[in-house]
């Protein structure tokens, strides 16, 4: 077929499947079998076949490109790792999937208005939601419903969730694991560095925490918050301290803040884990290489995006909204003994 621009004809006739199929594999592979979708790929590698975008989107109705919403603002794409590797998880299945994706935050009131004024306009298929604080995530799942604009919410949403697609951590079982291998490990006076009020998330880890220290006979009286940056564990693990200087386990609620505190512990003259056993939340690549190697809770940031992204497909292809919650994974590093 050299010289001559490929067609989905062309793509069927050489894969030898029908037209029909070689049409729902480029538009999502919704409906079409892993021997069929092979055969299809191996011709488009071999010729280079690239979709008109601009007809099949006249054909359609469709952009074939995802938006990913960002309620926070841009400078926490690089501050909290988090999001940088969501994104890079959701971009790669995106790309798998032959799916455009667009970028967009969230700083103010008039930039969330230009937002929806653009995803109102028709030049995505769907929006892929993240937003940790309360009120922002609140407010775009009510004006993506009033559009009815398919979308997937990175975290369980406290407001519409029977209608809403999300997909969730279970951070109620992970936190209380932790807090759990905290007292096995030894540690008499456990304390936690907890995450902001208002998010699912937050108020679940520390649900978790509580229920866990309960269930051993233990007062989970020792609670600070952050803002999940380092400088907030550091300042949190030091109130601690002042609070409850006999503190011999910590449960933080982000790798970045076990990492701020275990800085504010050296500081004050405590060892970890000799004197005060640590353990974070996330495994991010920070934690790898900390000083000691961080004891964390694994968040499965690969899995989270790939559910997203076939969730949001399906929703685009008229499923119905799917709540999907993911386990998180204890791994054991030098923070606990």
């Amino acid at each position: 077929m050299s010289g001559k621009k490929m067609t989905i004809r062309d793509i069927a006739q050489e894969a030898g499947v029908s037209r029909a199929t070689v049409s729902r594999y480029l538009n999502g592979g919704h409906w079409v079998s892993e021997q069929a979708a092979a055969k299809v790929q191996a011709v488009i590698d071999r010729t280079d076949y690239v979709a008109n975008e601009r007809a099949r989107s006249l054909a359609t109705g469709r952009s074939n490109s995802v938006a990913f919403l960002l309620g926070e603002p841009q400078e926490l794409l690089f501050a909290d790792p988090n999001f940088s590797t969501l994104l890079r998880a959701i971009a790669d299945e995106l790309g798998r999937k032959g799916m455009s994706l667009i970028m967009m935050t969230t700083d103010n009131q008039e930039e969330n208005k230009r937002n929806l004024k653009f995803l109102r306009g028709g030049h995505v298929d769907g929006v892929l939601l993240v937003a940790w604080h309360y009120g922002v995530r609140k407010g775009l799942i009510h004006s993506l419903h009033a559009m009815d604009m398919p979308f997937v919410v990175a975290e369980c949403p406290e407001v519409d969730s029977d209608s809403t697609s999300y997909v969730h951590v279970d951070d109620y079982h992970g936190a209380a694991r932790a807090t759990h291998y905290l007292l096995e490990r030894g540690a008499k006076s456990v304390a936690m560095i907890a995450g902001p009020e208002g998010p699912t998330g937050a108020l679940e880890r520390v649900r978790g925490f509580e229920d866990a220290m309960r269930s051993r006979g233990q007062n989970p009286e020792w609670i600070e918050r952050g803002d999940y940056s380092k400088a907030s564990g550091y300042d949190a693990a030091l109130r601690l301290l002042k609070r409850a200087p006999q503190v011999d386990g910590l449960f933080v609620a982000s790798d970045l803040m076990a990492i701020g505190a275990m800085q504010a512990l050296r500081s004050q003259g405590r060892d970890v884990p000799a004197n005060v056993q640590v353990i974070g939340f996330d495994d991010q690549q920070l934690a790898q290489i900390s000083e000691p190697p961080l004891t964390t809770l694994r968040q499965p940031f690969g899995e989270i995006g790939r559910k997203m992204v076939d969730q949001l497909i399906d929703l685009i292809h008229g499923g119905s909204p799917v709540g999907t919650i993911l386990p998180l994974e204890l791994v054991v590093r030098q923070t606990t003994r």
